[in-house]
């Protein structure tokens, strides 16, 4: 059997010792290096190549960031760990953003831990998308393949079982609190209480009562103790939603508790201790509500240990066939479907209220109309005016800096030749929006475009509208197949 080739970087002795012990205790063949200036001559005459690589994130001559991305340009097949202290766990997440596999924390005191991560990447067990997207599911969040989501997710399956506190941000709708329950679902402590509190739900009078409880007799009205949340929750997780709704007095108390565990209940005179993993979420921002006096810098240091950011559904339209099917299935206890057109407006349409918004209009058509197939008729008018109008608009692409906007005007004409050329080798081109800064979209140039583009695509549209970023709905309507007379300009 082939030996594991491993790659150790770091600057430490004790660290590389320490490792090529490990290691060469389960029969991995180790190489250390302990500058940038020795990895980057590794990667040159290493020809085989590494099936793992820890990396430290500071080193005295390189970034490990860099380094990252410099070992998975070579070796694209390499399992990468970053090393990091507590201060830099942040540019862990990025590293995880960009390609590495998971992050180690120093000291490394949970040799357990320690273990069962490496031993992962040695084994190459990586959690397969489908199988993360069927547990993603049985907590309600639903993507596609392909989507934004996917990341998010991954990302969220490899912090949940990381000792540190993690604030969701996301707009309205957007699902944080289904992104909670799987976070303390896929963490060691699953089996304990899951406590969820929206903290602009009750009065700020009895928001602290409802946080650390209170003794008999503390107030009017108090004919018995009762536990806040802070006990319920003790040894699982506590999830505070719109945490940016807690009063200034609020924030002091909770940010003792954060810091040492400790808490008082109302009329107490003996502090309790709680051990909770704890989860916040909003739909401000923070650091906006920081600068206008309006939330502790303090306590958002605390709170966001790691920030974990969910997409607007606006962002991730591909999700939209998904989530719906789940959720007329799950409604109706069959599997309806959706015509194209209908599914076309459902994925034009912006969805400022995001996921709920989509579930609340699904619920709406199936409540209204008894069909086995959803139509763009059966969904509400106003839908499918905003839809349509999105598809007519101008791209966003036109919110782009004022000189790289310039450099586009003055490029048009070699873009439109390019395109002509070679319609397949532009994956993703805003091709919408291109004609419009030329006044071209109902002209010659853009059917013949399209034209040409259906012809090397085959005739398959849905690949078209993907390649050149526009809707189908804009191909029909370029070629003139509904013959509108409303100008898109």
């Amino acid at each position: 059997m082939e030996k594991k080739r491993i790659l150790i970087v770091d600057d430490e002795a004790e660290v590389t010792s320490f490792f090529t012990y490990f290691l060469r205790q389960k029969s991995c063949e180790v190489t250390v290096a302990n500058t940038g200036k020795e990895v980057e001559h590794l990667l040159q005459v290493q020809t085989e190549g590494f099936h793992a690589a820890l990396v430290d994130l500071k080193l005295p001559d390189a970034n490990g960031l860099e380094l990252l991305k410099r070992i998975k340009a070579v070796f694209p097949s390499c399992e990468v760990l970053i090393m990091t202290g507590y201060s830099t766990i942040k540019s862990a997440i990025t590293a995880m953003q960009w390609g590495a596999r998971d992050y180690l924390e120093k000291p490394f005191d949970d040799l357990d831990d320690l273990e069962r991560i490496i031993d992962a990447v040695l084994e190459s067990s990586t959690v397969e998308e489908s199988e993360l997207s069927r547990e993603a599911a049985q907590y309600g969040i639903l993507y596609a393949p392909d989507s934004p989501m996917a990341k998010v997710m991954a990302i969220a399956k490899k912090l949940a079982k990381k000792a540190i506190h993690i604030l969701i941000e996301g707009e309205t709708g957007t699902g944080k609190e289904l992104m909670a329950r799987f976070l303390h679902g896929a963490s060691s402590r699953s089996s304990q209480p899951f406590v969820a509190f929206n903290c602009g739900a009750v009065p700020e009078t009895l928001l602290e009562s409802e946080l650390f409880g209170y003794e008999k007799g503390a107030f009017t009205g108090a004919l018995k103790a009762r536990k806040g949340l802070f006990e319920l929750a003790h040894n699982g997780t506590l999830f505070l939603d719109e945490i940016g709704e807690a009063p200034s007095s609020i924030q002091v108390k909770l940010l003792r508790t954060l810091e040492t565990g400790e808490f008082m209940r109302i009329g107490a005179e003996h502090v309790g201790q709680s051990n909770i993993r704890f989860i916040s979420a909003t739909n401000r921002d923070l650091e906006h509500e920081v600068e206008q006096n309006r939330f502790r810098r303090d306590l958002l240091y605390r709170l966001e240990g790691i920030k974990l950011s969910i997409p607007p559904l606006r962002e991730r339209a591909a999700d939209i066939p998904t989530i719906a099917y789940a959720y007329m299935q799950k409604r109706n206890g069959k599997v309806c479907e959706i015509d194209q057109e209908a599914l076309e407006l459902l994925q034009g349409y912006d969805w400022p209220g995001n996921v709920r918004q989509l579930m609340n209009v699904l619920n709406q058509t199936l409540a209204l109309h008894e069909c086995e197939t959803v139509r763009a008729e059966h969904l509400p008018a106003s839908l499918r005016k905003k839809a349509i109008q999105n598809s007519h608009s101008p791209s966003p692409v036109q919110e782009l800096p004022l000189a790289l906007t310039q450099q586009i005007d003055r490029e048009c004409e070699r873009f439109v030749e390019a395109i002509t050329r070679n319609v397949t080798s532009l994956d993703g081109f805003d091709f919408e929006y291109l004609l419009r800064r030329i006044k071209l979209l109902e002209g010659e140039i853009g059917r013949s475009i399209i034209e040409k583009g259906l012809t090397e695509t085959k005739g398959d549209r849905q690949l078209l509208s993907k390649k050149l970023n526009i809707t189908k709905r804009t191909i029909r309507y370029i070629l003139n197949e509904k013959g509108s007379g409303n100008s898109l300009s």
